[in-house]
């Protein structure tokens, strides 16, 4: 049998000393005032065996247990008690002696020692299971116990029963195993809501992966096949390149080489030009003299033929020479006047060709800096100006020609019409029009390229914003069909109600009559609540509301029927709510932790409200498990409070927690059914705004293209008719240079005839219209030179001007030359006058002029053979020049035609260079393309991959495969390795969910089993203390009666009902006897339970103050019959009991604030002294 030793204290409450207080089997009695401290041995034993409650320990906390010092002692900093018990029966499982140690340090610490060595309180706990001894145990009754018994309700009273029946450790571990049943469940239905979810993403992902290894594996075929693609294109214009190269080396050689020989030919042509103009120089030298011999020709045959007729006429003149010598004597007084008037002049006109010749050096050094091709149409024109002025002067000496000379130029011009000069009029017109025009479409085309560039950039904008339009429209479309995928399966999952029990499940789909849904169903709360809401209620959640108790009831016959498993039902009619107190809410409310009440934060139908409150009305939700911790304090532990993240403190104090993965998929289903229908009405509004903005780009772009295009056609348009104007323009150049040469020819001929019509009359007339005729001719180039440099405007000016000034020049020439011989020819009259007065006064004036005529006629001869040594000479000058001009022109067209081909070799080198730099750039673009989209250069890839027999076949082969791809649509890679993670994972799960299942079932199994070992213990240990019960009272209370009663059937759940009969009394329930009748009736109860339940050692704390003394003598002597065996410790003051044991100590607080023990023998004690010692 096991008994108590010894209890030794150190430090806890009131024993400042170590104290130890031995017992002996038997009754052992402790005595004392009230206040000295006797019942701290009972808190002592209590406090080691287990107890955490301060407040059962009489204590705010745990703490104040610690000896806190008095006026004289210091407080100490640890409490210890350790209990000696003798276990040589071995009804523990422990050594044969036994010491269970508490400690507890002031910083709160705690530790525990069986025999010194360290231990758990769990392991002291199992220790005494089902020994009787515990802190809960019959091993210890206070006067709190007995008023416990007489308070309790019948189903608290039942756990007395259960107690003495050894039933604790089988609902412990029942609840133990419920709560690994629960936690099963739990697990359970979490796997079953991760492999409902990996079920819906198995299948996507399955064909998301079989479209990923088939992007890749169409990616790596394109890969290679653009990669052989590339480096065949990149030789190929490579080999370009080369032949560019090479060809630009050849067409720039070319050019070189012809424009050597251009410029040659210029050198000859300037040379030629330059003999050309020598020639027509001397051209008109020999004119001059062929004028000047002329004349004194003619001059000397009509001397002669006046000779001849002095001498015919000597005779019949002499008296009318005498007449005439006084005429001529009279003119040649005229004649000296007039010859010094014109000597005047002469010296005038020489001043003002002195300064005309100065203005004609100033303009020959402008003249000399300008362009070659002006110098020479202006050398034409001043050729042409010289021609005018010498047959102008050659008309004045050549009068008797005049007829014949008309009348050739009247059969010329009877055979020229004005064709040629309206032609050349016309065209020049033309011309210049024409070149108005161009500048017109020249600017035209800038304009039609500059809007052709801004609109193709607009088009490009808007292609890239139509491009990124259409993307975002089929990313919006896809979300939106993987959105409606989404909801059609949620909604087909809400429909088939998977995530439910198949019992709910089985009814809800049904529809039976008078089924409103399941909670789950019919609620909504915030979401942050959620989690709170699933821990809170748990499989409430899938209780179906009925409108009635019958509703109830056929949806169980329903489910019986169908073998469809179990539900829960909750019929309106009879669901009552569960409020909280104002005050407690208002206690709550104090707290910032508080969130509120579950049934607060909930959103349900009017209908409902009795439902949910009765669910969920006394349940609290907190933010945390600190807040919860504070908030159980202030409600003492009587409800349940749930925090935010799912931990709970439950009624009584105990804590559940840890992680928790998501809400229930119950409540998770309807929440993202209703997300992912908020998110279709906003998608679709996004995507009609995207469409709208599509359609509408579509008609700009549309638009655009055409502007672009209508743009691009007029300017090519545009392009052409400037090219075929240009190409016009210099046809007709080309035509006009023609007429131009003709009509000059013409021209000529006209100016001769105006000039030999009225040579004497209208000889000014005559130098104006040369002067008209060179101004035309100024004009031509004038117009020539428009098409040039503005600088030729100033060639224009100098030509111009030199030509004014060479004219001026000339006609001041011809003038004084005019006057010269008039004053000559006076002098020659004047000498002949002179001469025939000498020869009419002379004797032999005929033979003198016999002699005259033979010097004339032999001047004559002389003369004429020097004249047409002269017209030999000018026509063989005419000749050379005439061949000179000719050879000239050949040169001058070589000349142009090798500048057009340079120009044409030039052209052929800028489009190559074009293609040049586009190969080039084509180039960088391919090997970029290596390097950017593959990471190879040309050299590792040209060396990796040979080259195609079939490059056309293989770049088809990249378009379909690119094509192939594309049509893939997006492609998720990770797909691949995510199907393999997932798939894995629920092969797992699903082989988590079997063992689940498994491990349900064998805990469920435990459960009913536990329930059979807990209904059979509980009733066989009724039964004995039913018995027991009726003998104790009897013997308690000397006669009547008491009984026991279950107030139900059910043996797991009944309630103890007391009924009971004193003596001399009516049966009648125990809260109708008096105050010491219900303490002996409580007493009796546990004595009962005593005799079922054998402890090794009970302490009775003060258990009979409320009985009277006659039943203090019976109690004491109950209790003594009993100590035979088993060990008695009472705590008493009544000296009845301390009669009946055998071992007296007394507890004395002689120093305020610390218990002293005083062992007492009983055989010197008399009865004064125990009085003393009640005292």
């Amino acid at each position: 049998m096991v008994y108590l030793k010894a209890v030794e204290a150190y430090g806890f409450k009131s024993f400042a000393e170590r104290t130890t207080v031995e017992f002996d089997q038997g009754l052992t009695a402790i005595v004392g005032p009230n206040g000295s401290g006797k019942s701290n041995i009972t808190d002592a034993i209590r406090w080691v065996l287990g107890e955490q409650s301060a407040k059962s320990l009489r204590g705010a906390r745990m703490e104040d247990i610690i000896f806190s010092g008095t006026e004289k002692r210091q407080p100490l900093n640890y409490a210890e008690v350790t209990l000696k018990l003798d276990n040589s029966s071995g009804l523990i499982e422990a050594d044969s002696k036994l010491n269970i140690t508490r400690r507890l340090y002031r910083s709160g610490e705690s530790e525990y020692f069986i025999n010194q060595a360290k231990s758990r309180l769990k392991d002291i706990t199992e220790l005494f299971l089902d020994t009787g001894l515990g802190k809960e145990s019959f091993s210890m009754i206070s006067q709190g116990k007995v008023d416990e018994i007489l308070n309790a309700k019948p189903e608290e009273r039942r756990h007395l029963i259960e107690e003495a029946a050894g039933v604790l450790k089988y609902k412990k571990r029942k609840k133990e195993t419920a709560a690994k049943l629960d936690e099963t469940m739990l697990n359970l239905s979490r796997v079953n809501d991760i492999i409902f979810d990996l079920e819906s993403r198995i299948e996507p992902l399955q064909m998301e992966a079989a479209i990923a290894e088939e992007y890749q594996a169409l990616t790596q075929e394109m890969r290679e096949a653009d990669i052989q693609v590339t480096v065949t294109d990149i030789k190929t214009l490579k080999t370009d390149y080369v032949r560019l190269e090479t060809e630009i080396g050849e067409f720039t050689e070319m050019i070189g080489l012809k424009q050597a020989r251009a410029d040659k030919l210029e050198t000859a042509i300037k040379e030629m030009t330059h003999n050309r103009a020598s020639l027509l120089t001397s051209q008109e030298e020999l004119h001059q003299q062929r004028l000047m011999l002329s004349t004194s020709l003619e001059r000397h045959q009509g001397r002669l033929s006046v000779l001849y007729e002095k001498q015919d006429n000597l005779t019949q003149t002499v008296t009318r020479q005498q007449k005439e010598m006084e005429k001529l004597a009279t003119e040649l007084e005229e004649v000296t006047a007039e010859a010094a008037e014109l000597q005047q002049q002469e010296e005038s006109l020489k001043i003002e060709l002195k300064e005309i010749r100065t203005q004609e050096r100033a303009y020959e050094k402008k003249l000399s800096e300008l362009n070659r091709d002006v110098e020479t149409l202006i050398e034409t024109a001043r050729d042409n100006y010289y021609q005018m002025l010498s047959e102008q002067t050659a008309a004045k000496n050549e009068l008797k020609y005049i007829d014949k000379e008309l009348e050739g130029l009247n059969h010329y011009f009877s055979s020229v019409s004005d064709e040629d000069k309206e032609a050349y009029e016309r065209l020049s017109g033309e011309r210049s029009h024409k070149l108005q025009v161009i500048g017109e479409l020249e600017q035209q085309l800038i304009s039609k390229r500059s809007a052709f560039k801004e609109s193709l950039e607009q088009s490009r904008r808007q292609r890239e914003r139509y491009s990124e339009l259409d993307e975002q429209i089929r990313h919006a479309g896809r979300y939106i069909d993987k959105l409606k995928s989404k909801q059609q399966s949620l909604t087909a999952m809400q429909a088939e109600y998977q995530g439910f029990y198949q019992g709910v499940r089985l009814v809800l789909k049904e529809k039976l009559t008078g089924i409103h849904g399941a909670v789950a169903e019919l609620v909504t709360i915030d979401r942050s609540y959620q989690t709170a809401l699933d821990i809170a209620l748990g499989g409430q959640l899938q209780s179906i509301i009925t409108d009635d108790e019958k509703s109830a009831r056929q949806a169980i016959q329903f489910l019986k029927e169908r073998k469809g498993g179990r539900a829960t039902f909750l019929p309106l009619t009879t669901i009552r709510p569960k409020k909280m107190s104002d005050a407690i809410r208002q206690k709550l409310q104090q707290h910032d932790g508080y969130i509120g009440i579950l049934s607060d934060l909930i959103t349900v139908e009017n209908q409902y409200n009795a439902i949910i409150s009765s669910l969920s009305g006394l349940v609290i939700i907190a933010e945390d498990i600190s807040a919860a911790n504070v908030l159980a304090k202030k409600v003492d532990y009587k409800y349940r409070i749930v925090t935010l993240d799912g931990n709970i403190v439950n009624p009584g104090g105990s804590m559940t927690g840890g992680s928790v993965n998501q809400p229930s998929i119950l409540l998770k289903q309807k929440e993202e059914l209703t997300n992912i229908t908020d998110q279709l009405k906003q998608y679709g509004v996004q995507l009609k705004g995207l469409e709208d903005e599509f359609d509408g780009l579509k008609n700009k772009l549309t638009d655009s293209e055409f502007k672009t295009r209508t743009l691009q056609d007029e300017g090519e348009t545009l392009a052409e008719e400037v090219q075929r104007m240009k190409s016009e323009y210099d046809a007709q150049n080309v035509k006009l240079f023609e007429l131009k040469t003709h009509y000059e020819q013409h021209a000529e001929r006209v100016a001769q005839q105006a000039e030999l019509t009225d040579i004497k009359k209208q000889l000014d007339e005559i130098i104006l219209l040369k002067q008209s005729e060179l101004q035309k001719i100024e004009n031509e180039i004038n117009d020539y030179q428009r098409l040039k440099t503005d600088a030729r405007s100033i060639e224009e000016e100098v030509t111009r001007s030199l030509n004014e000034v060479r004219g001026h020049r000339i006609v001041l020439e011809e003038r004084q030359k005019h006057q010269h011989d008039k004053v000559e020819t006076n002098l020659r009259r004047k000498a002949q006058v002179t001469q025939a007065m000498s020869d009419l006064e002379s004797d032999d004036h005929s033979e003198n002029l016999e002699e005259t005529i033979q010097t004339l006629k032999l001047t004559i001869q002389e003369e004429q053979e020097s004249l047409e040594a002269v017209i030999q000479q000018f026509d063989k000058d005419k000749t050379a020049g005439d061949e000179l001009a000719v050879d000239l022109e050949a040169k001058q067209t070589d000349y142009n035609e090798l500048l057009r081909q340079v120009s044409g070799l030039e052209q052929g080198i800028g489009d190559m260079k074009g293609q040049y730099s586009r190969i080039d750039v084509q180039l960088e673009n391919l090997i970029y393309h290596l390097m950017e989209d593959y990471h190879m250069t040309f050299e590792a890839a040209d060396e990796l991959y040979e080259a195609p027999a079939h490059i056309e076949e293989l770049r088809q082969r990249v378009k379909l495969t690119r094509r192939s791809i594309e049509e893939l649509g997006p492609v998720n890679i990770g797909a691949i390795q995510q199907y393999k993670e997932v798939k894995s994972k629920y092969d797992f799960l699903s082989e988590q969910e079997s063992d689940l299942i498994s491990a349900k079932e064998t805990l469920e199994t435990i459960m009913n089993e536990m329930d059979d070992e807990v209904t059979t213990r509980f009733n066989q240990t009724f039964s004995q203390v039913q018995q027991n019960f009726a003998s104790v009272f009897r013997e308690l209370f000397g006669g009547g009666s008491g009984e026991l009663k279950l107030n139900s059937d059910d043996s797991l759940t009944a309630g103890i009902d007391i009924m009971v009969e004193p003596p001399g009394k009516k049966r009648q329930h125990l809260t109708l006897l008096s105050g010491g009748e219900r303490a002996l009736t409580a007493v009796a109860l546990l004595f009962a339970i005593l005799k079922v339940r054998t402890a090794p050692f009970v302490i009775l704390d003060e258990v009979e103050a409320a009985l009277d003394e006659a039943n203090v003598l019976r109690f004491g002597s109950y209790v003594r019959s009993l100590s035979t065996e088993t060990q008695f410790i009472v705590i008493t003051h009544r000296k009845g009991t301390m009669e009946a044991a055998d071992r007296l100590y007394g507890v004395t607080m002689q120093n305020s604030g610390i218990t002293q023990m005083v062992s007492v023998d009983l055989n010197e004690l008399n009865h004064n002294d125990m009085e003393e010692l009640t005292e």
